[in-house]
């Protein structure tokens, strides 16, 4: 009796289904993990955003909630008391908000002998323009006196990735006012009631869409 063996082996169509079929698997498991994976990247990245805007906003806001306007009269050798100011300014570059504000605070100081600071010391916040065309950058600085406008200003950077700073000010009426001088005759010697921040972040996944975070402080009564 004889045995007959064949071997049979796969025919080219048989190997281009099979070769369908894992691509198919492939592309698929590919597709899930690439999803999760940019959907990771994309949550760190609108955390890193909100860890900046939280550390700016608290920033701001213990400066602020320290601001005052001296009115002690001129002292016994009739010299005039310190001077201080509050100027908030409205500014843009390159079409992007970037507004300035300088004022005294009673707050300690961060990078200073506090013993030399006295009753207290000029907050900067001014802004100028980051590595990109569309980028700010939003720089605080302390000083013991105001800086004259013709000084270079210079300061740490607060936060970096911005696309506009706004401050915002309101009266005792509620009245809102984009800039404020307190040696104006509109304010004559006054702080603002209130004063409203908003800070918007480049989204670069979607440039149309920029992250805005705000807050309001209300500042001591004068």
């Amino acid at each position: 009796m004889s045995v007959w063996q064949t071997d049979k082996g796969f025919t080219l169509l048989e190997v281009l289904l099979a070769f369908f079929i894992f691509s198919i698997l492939f592309i698929t498991v590919y597709s899930s993990y690439s999803g999760s994976f940019k959907t990771i990247n994309m949550t760190e990245n609108r955390m890193e955003l909100y860890r900046k805007a939280a550390i700016a906003l608290a920033r701001i806001s213990e400066d602020l909630q320290g601001g005052y306007i001296s009115l002690l009269p001129p002292n016994s050798f009739g010299q005039p008391a310190e001077y201080t100011r509050f100027l908030g300014e409205d500014n843009d570059i390159n079409g992007m908000d970037a507004d300035s504000l300088s004022f005294f605070s009673s707050i300690s100081p961060l990078f200073s002998n506090e013993d030399e600071a006295g009753s207290g010391q000029i907050i900067s916040y001014s802004v100028i323009q980051g590595s990109e065309e569309d980028e700010l950058v939003l720089l605080r600085s302390e000083s013991p006196e105001f800086i004259e406008e013709t000084e270079q200003r210079e300061g740490l950077v607060l936060s970096d990735g911005l696309q506009s700073i706004k401050f915002t000010y309101f009266d005792d009426d509620g009245g809102v006012h984009e800039s404020w001088d307190s040696d104006s005759e509109e304010f004559s010697g006054r702080l603002p009631r209130l004063v409203s921040i908003s800070l918007e972040f480049l989204n670069y996944e979607n440039p149309e869409m920029p992250l805005k975070v705000m807050t309001s402080v209300a500042l001591p009564v004068n």
